[in-house]
This record gives structure tokens, C-alpha cells and sequence, in this order.
């Protein structure tokens, strides 16, 4: 099956180098990027998110509300890599959205079925002792980093605070959804 991925490196060389290697033009097609931070940070950061994405399923609400918090999280996602050392327009790409949309959507997620596992009632423990799930202490950090750069993130701190029980689902969609009114993008001037 047609595929596509990244290579990152701050080497242009390099990087095309292993484009040139890997991409075999019939199911291979492989993108440069000079981020390489960025691109770490989109694999890593988009695990917990898919956790978040599988509590949505878990709780029985559908795809518009998960669309809604992808759209969003990419948002909180570039927050994060700016704050962390990264370029923000790297999320934008498949390293970031495109990786986000897959983990988020797909039943073979692990993360997003630890969430659907979370809100049915199990444990964190008990389902790591199933499969791993990147996304559970990764929204550690993510909390941990937002606390230290001054970032709000709701989103990340909503699933955070469902992993270890420091909220309900009904606190954290109340909390989601009673935030304050805002425009969706800052206008350019």
C-alpha cells in the first residue's frame, strides 16, 4: 500500500541521501525536513493526544467531536514544538498532523484504544500490562513542559488529568467546552 514519511535531519545531505534510498516511487514516497526537533516532537506528542482521542470513542461521542479535537489539538501541538525547540509549521505536515490524524483515527492505535479501555473503567496498569502506550507518560511531559513554558494546553491537560484520575469526564468537557469564547485563528495584519 502507497505510503509517505518523513526524514529529518540537520544535514540536507544526509537527508536527501536517505530520501533517495528509501523512496521507491510505486508505495515509497519520503519527505525532507530540516526539523528534526519538530518532527520528534510531533511522534512523541501526538500519543497522548490519541489517547484523548480514544476516551472520545470510549465515551460514546462520534466522529464530530473527534474531527473537533484533532483540529484543536494540532493547535495545542504547535504550542508545544515552538515552546520545545522546534518549528511550528512542522506539525502541519505529515510528521505532525499526518501522523496526529493517523493515531487518533485508527482502531490499531494503541494509544487510542487505551483510551477507549480508560473510559470502559479499566486501569492504566492493567492495560500496560496488555500493551505499551507512549501516550500515558508523554502526557506527563507535555503537562510538565506546558507548567514550565507558561502554556495553557486544555486539551493536553484534560486527558492528562483522565489518565491519572485527577478529573472526570464530565469535568473535563465542561472544562473543554466552558472555556471562553474566542476567534479560531489570529487574524493576519
Amino acid at each position: 500500500f502507497p505510503t509517505t514519511l518523513v526524514v529529518a535531519s540537520d544535514s540536507s545531505f544526509h537527508a536527501v541521501r536517505v530520501q533517495q534510498l528509501m523512496s521507491n516511487f510505486r508505495t515509497v514516497r519520503v519527505f525532507v525536513s530540516d526539523d528534526p526537533i519538530g518532527v520528534q516532537l510531533g511522534g512523541a506528542l501526538k500519543n497522548p493526544l490519541a489517547v484523548g482521542a480514544g476516551m472520545i470513542s470510549g465515551l460514546g461521542f462520534g466522529t464530530n467531536t473527534l474531527s473537533a479535537m484533532v483540529t484543536r489539538a494540532s493547535h495545542e501541538l504547535r504550542q508545544l514544538c515552538l515552546a520545545m525547540g522546534g518549528n511550528p509549521r512542522t506539525i502541519d505536515g505529515l510528521a505532525g498532523v499526518g501522523d496526529l490524524m493517523l493515531t487518533c483515527f485508527s482502531s490499531q492505535s494503541r494509544n487510542q484504544r487505551c483510551g477507549q479501555r480508560l473510559m470502559k473503567g479499566e486501569t492504566v496498569a492493567d492495560i500496560q500490562q496488555d500493551m505499551t502506550v507512549e501516550g500515558v507518560p508523554t502526557a506527563d511531559v507535555a503537562v510538565a513542559y506546558a507548567d514550565l513554558c507558561g502554556l495553557e494546553l486544555p486539551i493536553f491537560r484534560a486527558v492528562h488529568g483522565l489518565i491519572h484520575k485527577t478529573i472526570t469526564p464530565e469535568e473535563a468537557l465542561v472544562g473543554l467546552m466552558g472555556r471562553r469564547s474566542k476567534r479560531e485563528t489570529k487574524q493576519a495584519l
